[in-house]
């Protein structure tokens, strides 16, 4: 089953959860309104398998995953050399950063944080070969930055990194 894509700028997700089912939904239906595209939601390392032959851009995993055999689509996608980027979408703390370091995931964020920051989040850290020559990254980030968003995201690293500092 392939996608067609129109705008080849647009970031593409997969999302993975096996417990926070309505909260990644929730996730999932806030990115499809903003324009991201959002290829599946599963609930196993099985059913996203399904989904890796497509172009996905990032890998989120929402929430710790309870089943942990799920984990190994990281590393299956890294043995496919799959240009995916993994990302935590949880609430941080000493599990999540011990998973993280755990399964190599190198992304993470806060997922009590407003849905709109995750979106910004992710178009910063998405790859280079998705910015099209015509693009510029800050007239993106500008696009979706309120005058006094700057205040709000470095609080809100702040936080991330004193969490990480006291709960690592």
């Amino acid at each position: 089953m392939k996608i067609e894509v129109k705008n080849t700028s647009s970031i593409r997700v997969l999302i993975l959860s096996d417990r926070l089912m309505e909260k990644a939904q929730e996730l999932a239906d806030y990115m499809t309104s903003t324009g991201v595209q959002v290829v599946a939601l599963t609930t196993s390392k099985e059913q996203t398998l399904i989904f890796c032959d497509e172009r996905i851009d990032f890998l989120i995993i929402a929430g710790y995953l309870k089943n942990r055999q799920n984990y190994g689509i990281i590393e299956e996608c890294r043995n496919r050399r799959l240009p995916v980027i993994t990302v935590q979408w949880a609430m941080l703390d000493s599990l999540i950063s011990d998973y993280c370091r755990t399964y190599k995931i190198p992304l993470r964020f806060e997922r009590t944080l407003p849905m709109d920051e995750f979106i910004l989040f992710l178009r910063q850290h998405r790859p280079s070969h998705m910015i099209l020559p015509y693009e510029d990254k800050s007239a993106i980030q500008q696009d979706f930055k309120p005058a006094d968003r700057h205040k709000k995201i470095l609080i809100s690293r702040i936080r991330t990194f004193l969490q990480h500092c006291l709960y690592s």
